[in-house]
């Protein structure tokens, strides 16, 4: 991927706004780009699979059942009945867009909705990763509306696109995904479909062209400033009476001297009764409302009364704030959901220069408690309102349109938001069919959560998925598209948050670029294909080490075979129980791994191919405050309770708060009694015969071992850089420090004639970690003991410890 290096535009942000929320974290523009997808064999048959088709048209709905019936599925003629299917092909909306009718998706959507709540309960009990499917076709042109030569015929389909995205959050082993095509294609719909289920991955795919196409990210500086704005203009925002929108019209009027109509759906209380409104009456306000609970009013419907005066009161103080800054913002009520009063409030200003489409609902609650009332009001209010701005637009002469939407969209929403993902994304693709429609530009911004303004309900569980943005940063990234007159849509996209699962994981491309890479990129390289997920307890993967993308095996030997390092099964085994770390309690860190059991033949590599290993990670829980994880690796073919089977690898990690807390306390001195090794060499082989293990130290450097003190030796290495252990185009970074464990290990485990001989498997107490790798590092060990410690050769600070790993006499 290339990146575009220009220098910013006039109006760029900061990297970082000065005062900014401590919880906050700079963002990036980046948009996204059609880019060729992989065309990966079929992995997984048909066969046996319970599949319902819903949506679309009978006949081409008859089509995708008999193909699904070739292949060994077993297809419900209609409605689900009996047996809760695995899998849910969703045509969805596949006619031409009408936008003379606005609210066509309703019946569409509201099915989907219907189906997926049927589904439910038994999918949200799934813990296989290979069974539940959602596959959701969109009719956007091959190129999810991208490609230039995209019909666009129904753009209503990033309703399904955007809800698809989402499905995990509440359903973590299934695989949404959505298919697009061109209308001119559906005759090959049938075969599209049956492909596209045998071949999980991306969670978007377009086909167009005779190529598959996803959509990936690219970091892109806004454009030069082109528009002008002055005391001229007048800039309608619909939904701006309060939150982002209130705090935007106020950056606009003070900046540029313009004026700003802002709208909602209530009726602003007459200017001369303002005065009243202050926060002595509204306590006042509240105290009568709840006075009505006596009377048998309910306490929900009390709760909205309160919430509506709490938005009056707000909207008055922002009013008779912005009179007394001498600045030209007035409000208009207005329901964007009501087309003739859109018609009626743009009629009303003919003076009208730019709009921003402002306005939006969330309702977020789970999908069994998500009414079609709640559905249909949180899509009407952004895709609904769109269509009536449009059409009451189409003739005027605007500098632009900007539609206000949400990273839910683009990459999936949080718990409960369904519907407001749909709708976010269904505006982006709306804004690329606007585009065509109107003479002038029309962009979407796609925002991460504001800090503590705007819609979202729960800000502290929003930032499990993606750090929030500053209100000053989002206002001058805001600024700066309008001074552009941006077109499409443009994402700001701040570091990923640690609620991240297998599904989401594999479902999107991750380029360098992508804010938060350095973080999540290592766990992701590493997850290998996932078999069994129950998040916070369990992950059963697959992972493979291939000699030709893994220098290190080969530069490794198991008695003459090339094998794989024991460091770098560790960092394996690490990455994969990241992904079983609660993602509410405080940021973890790795500290110790326990009770290290490793049989050296599990790491050889087998002459036809690639070490093929089933890692299984699994959540021990809470203990002092430390989260403690069990992992073990064993060949896939092998039977029984990995616990018990002494062909297997396996060991505990702890993580907490910090790198050093709380582990110093079980490290060994460095001197003091030997411990009795008789516990050790009763579960151990000792082999004797040629060298067990051999490296080359090509990949890891070999350390020169010399004496230190009367049992001690001493050594210096270099950090291993992940190019010495990947021949990948992007390696990923190590957190445990590979060069040291391999020459501890190798201190203890390579034969010095008539001294010492090689124990199988390799048992270790503990490794605890106190800091991260440097570029070199000190070794220090009394082979005998046992002990060993790992130095920052430049500041002489601890980086690890190791204790219970000594050499063994013959």
């Amino acid at each position: 991927m290339t990146l575009r290096t220009e220098a910013p535009a006039t109006g760029a942000v900061p990297a970082r706004a000065p005062g900014a929320d401590p919880a906050t974290r700079p963002v990036q523009r980046m948009l996204w780009r059609l880019a060729p997808a992989p065309a990966k064999e079929p992995t997984q048959p048909l066969t046996g699979r319970r599949v319902l088709v819903v949506g679309g048209d009978r006949a081409t709905a008859e089509r995708v059942r008999s193909a699904l019936r070739e292949q060994g599925a077993t297809v419900a003629p209609g409605a689900a009945h009996g047996a809760t299917p695995d899998t849910v092909v969703d045509l969805t909306l596949a006619e031409r867009f009408a936008p003379e009718s606005p609210g066509q998706w309703r019946q569409a959507l509201l099915r989907t909705f219907g189906v997926l709540r049927d589904c439910y309960a038994a999918w949200s009990e799934e813990t296989a990763t290979d069974r539940l499917t959602y596959l959701a076709v969109t009719y956007l042109g091959g190129g999810m509306g991208y490609h230039p030569d995209d019909d666009l015929a129904q753009p209503l389909g990033g309703l399904w696109a955007g809800l698809a995205k989402t499905l995990h959050r509440e359903i973590p082993n299934c695989r949404a995904r959505a298919l697009d095509i061109g209308l001119e294609a559906m005759s090959g719909l049938p075969e599209l479909i049956v492909s596209e289920l045998s071949r999980p991955g991306l969670s978007e795919i377009g086909h167009r062209d005779g190529g598959r196409w996803t959509l990936s990210p690219e970091r892109v500086p806004p454009g030069r400033p082109t528009v002008r704005w002055s005391a001229a203009d007048t800039v309608l925002i619909s939904g701006g009476g309060r939150g982002i929108g209130m705090a935007f019209a106020r950056r606009l009027c003070a900046e540029f001297g313009l004026r700003a109509v802002v709208t909602g759906r209530a009726q602003v209380p007459a200017e001369d009764t303002w005065e009243q409104y202050t926060p002595a009456t509204l306590a006042q306000r509240r105290a009568e409302l709840w006075a009505g609970h006596r009377e048998g009013r309910s306490v929900p419907r009390i709760r909205e009364d309160i919430a509506r005066a709490e938005n009056t009161w707000e909207l008055v103080a922002q009013l008779r704030s912005a009179r007394a800054e001498g600045l030209r913002l007035d409000y208009r009520p207005c329901d964007f959901t009501d087309g003739d009063q859109v018609l009626a409030l743009v009629a009303g200003l003919p003076e009208l220069t730019a709009v921003v489409h402002n306005a939006g609902v969330d309702r977020p609650t789970r999908l069994p408690n998500k009414s079609d009332e709640d559905v249909v009001a949180v899509v009407s209010t952004k895709v609904d309102a769109f269509v009536h701005l449009v059409r009451a637009l189409r003739h005027r002469d605007l500098k632009l349109l900007c539609t206000v939407g949400s990273l839910t969209g683009r990459l999936g929403g949080m718990v409960g938001q369904f519907d407001y993902a749909a709708a976010n994304e269904c505006l982006a693709r709306l804004g690329m069919w606007a585009e065509r429609q109107v003479p002038f530009p029309v962009m979407t911004l796609a925002w991460p959560t504001w800090a503590k303004l705007g819609l979202i309900a729960n800000f502290e569980a929003s930032l499990r998925y993606m750090a929030a943005m500053d209100v000053a940063e989002g206002l001058a990234h805001w600024r700066a598209e309008l001074l552009a007159g941006s077109r499409g849509e443009v994402t700001f996209v701040g570091p990923l948050g640690r609620a991240l699962d297998p599904v989401q994981a594999l479902g999107y491309p991750m380029p360098p670029s992508l804010p938060g890479y350095a973080e999540t990129y290592p766990k992701v390289f590493h997850l290998g294909v996932p078999e069994v997920f129950r998040a916070h307890d369990r992950l059963c993967s697959v992972v493979e080490f291939d000699p030709s993308t893994t220098p290190a095996i080969g530069d490794f030997t198991v008695q003459g075979t090339p094998a794989l390092p024991v460091g770098m099964l560790l960092e394996n085994a690490v990455r994969g129980a990241e992904w079983v770390v609660p993602q509410d309690l405080p940021e973890q860190h790795l500290q110790a791994m326990e009770d290290l059991w490793v049989p050296w033949p599990l790491l050889r590599c087998p002459p036809e191919g690639p070490l093929r290993l089933r890692r299984d990670v699994r959540a021990v829980g809470l203990e002092n405050g430390r989260w403690a994880v069990h992992v073990t690796f064993r060949s896939p073919d092998m039977s029984g309770d990995l616990a018990d089977d002494g062909g297997a690898a396996r060991m505990r990690l702890v993580f907490g708060e910090s790198p050093a807390a709380g582990a110093a306390h079980a490290d060994a001195p460095l001197s003091g009694r030997r411990p009795d090794a008789a516990s050790a060499s009763s579960v151990t082989t000792l082999l004797t015969g040629a060298p067990v293990l051999g490296w080359r130290g090509l990949a890891i450097g070999l350390a020169g071992w010399r004496p230190a003190g009367p049992h001690g030796i001493s050594a210096e290495v270099g950090r291993c850089h992940p190019h010495d252990l990947w021949a990948v185009p992007r390696p990923p970074d190590c957190v445990l420090p590979i060069s040291a464990i391999e020459n501890i290990v190798r201190a203890v485990t390579e034969r010095t004639p008539g001294l010492f001989a090689t124990p199988d498997p390799l048992v270790v107490h503990r490794l605890s970690l106190h800091g991260a790798v440097p570029e070199r590092v000190r070794l220090t060990g009394d082979p005998a003991l046992g002990v060993w410690r790992v130095d920052d050769f430049g500041s002489q600070s601890t980086v690890a410890r190791v204790r219970g790993l000594a050499a063994h006499r013959i």
